[in-house]
């Protein structure tokens, strides 16, 4: 590729991110990385790019590696940070996380970071995630754009053959780190590509631009399948948050699973592979109609109830003792399972008595707690007492939701369920004002 060619593709593709406030760039001094920052310092504003060099510690160089990117940067006129890490192990995936852990923490709304990755890299990756079985997301390679923290990541040399960035950077007599672990085949990426990648292009030179194409087809399907997804989300939507078994029934296989990954992971930020969601089929939308099954999915559980799908957090334990505290007034009150508004109200007198479940007399005396096991209240209007499991039942609160829906009581006594009732005796009467207690949980 010719010089000017490269920096004209390089420059487009950065004329095209619009209100960006500062260029960081990733760089490790290497090759890609080194090319990088050469075109960055011919296009942008010199004043406006922060070089970021992560050391790792984990190789003998590591310091003059550093060194040699501070020289660099001062040659160039930009300006460079340091950042040291300490990996959880010398393994390629806890480096990976330890860097972007670190590039984060440096990003700011308006930031863009530039990586280096090119086209043998997208081939590489694209093979190794075949080994492991990854469907058409994994497949589709690292995206050339993507949100990353508050900023995005743009990785504008992802057409480019690594040969092609090495032919232009001794043409421009530009000097980068070796590093000599790179050659090492006990690495998996260094396996893929030393022992596979290089016949590959051997015997196909240029197979890397191809992979990279159907790497991109890849991404266009896996478009298609998240706006279907979306689609099947909005048709079986439940009224109580999640999935209603009818509606989910009605879509194949595939489209059950393709629904199931993309409500999980926008849900709970879960990526689900394929042995999670075989689980989910098996013991979670297979159990029986009597069932009630769950299944954890990283901090939530996945529960089915009545046959519809509800995704929970798995910190729901009650707070019995903020709720003690509470002083009852009118007004909005952030609880920790939900809000609990309570405002003054006029009992309607054209109203049924039976059927006027909202409007409670008074505040005083009164206070919040969570229901105790084999507890009876008798709602406005009906005959006797009643179990209060079978009442949250006949008013079809989810099960996991009743122990943590509050009750007003006045002493051991149940005085209103908020939302649902008022119990006889502790109504308003017809013209007086009360109170109006409503619950909206979280």
């Amino acid at each position: 590729m010719p010089a000017d060619e490269l920096l004209q593709a390089f420059a487009r593709q950065l004329a095209e991110q619009h209100h960006v406030r500062r260029w960081l760039i990733a760089y490790s001094g290497g090759l890609d990385s080194r090319v990088l920052v050469e075109l960055a310092a011919r296009v942008l504003d010199p004043s406006r790019i922060l070089l970021l060099h992560v050391n790792h510690k984990l190789q003998a160089e590591s310091d003059a590696w550093a060194a040699h990117c501070v020289a660099q940067a001062r040659a160039l006129g930009l300006a460079i940070q340091v950042l040291e890490v300490a990996p959880a192990s010398a393994s390629e995936a806890d480096a990976r996380d330890a860097r972007y852990d670190a590039f984060i923490r440096q990003l700011r709304p308006g930031d863009l970071l530039l990586q280096g990755h090119h086209s043998d890299d997208q081939a590489e990756t694209l093979l190794l995630r075949l080994m492991r079985g990854a469907g058409p997301k994994g497949l589709a390679g690292m995206p050339r754009q993507r949100a990353l923290g508050e900023a995005q990541l743009l990785r504008p040399l992802l057409d480019v053959r690594r040969a092609e960035l090495e032919r232009w950077a001794r043409e421009q007599r530009l000097s980068w780190v070796e590093d000599p672990s790179n050659s090492a085949v006990d690495y998996d990426r260094n396996f893929i590509r030393h022992r596979v990648m290089a016949p590959l292009i051997e015997r196909w030179p240029g197979v890397q631009t191809r992979m990279g194409l159907s790497a991109g087809l890849l991404d266009e399907s896996v478009g298609l399948l998240e706006e279907l997804a979306r689609d099947d989300l909005a048709a079986c939507w439940g009224s109580q948050g999640g999935l209603t078994g009818k509606a989910l029934s009605v879509l194949s296989p595939p489209r059950q699973r393709n629904l199931l990954r993309h409500w999980l992971a926008v849900s709970s930020g879960v990526t689900i592979n394929g042995s999670l969601l075989a689980r989910i089929e098996q013991e979670v939308l297979q159990a029986g109609p009597d069932r009630q099954p769950e299944l954890s999915v990283g901090s939530y559980k996945l529960r089915r109830y009545r046959g519809d799908l509800f995704l929970l957090a798995q910190s729901q334990a009650a707070s019995a003792e903020k709720l003690a505290q509470i002083r009852l007034v009118p007004g909005d009150m952030a609880l920790p399972h939900g809000r609990l508004s309570i405002v003054t109200a006029r009992a309607d007198e054209s109203v049924i008595p039976a059927h006027q479940t909202s409007v409670l007399r008074t505040l005083a005396g009164l206070a919040l707690r969570y229901r105790r096991e084999g507890e009876r209240c008798r709602p406005l209007g009906r005959s006797g007492s009643h179990p209060l499991k079978k009442l949250f039942q006949e008013y079809q609160v989810l099960p996991w939701l009743r122990d943590t829906w509050p009750l007003l009581v006045c002493d051991d006594e149940i005085v209103a369920v908020p939302g649902l009732w008022v119990c006889d005796g502790w109504q308003a009467e017809a013209g007086d004002e009360g109170y109006s207690a409503d619950w909206h949980p979280a």
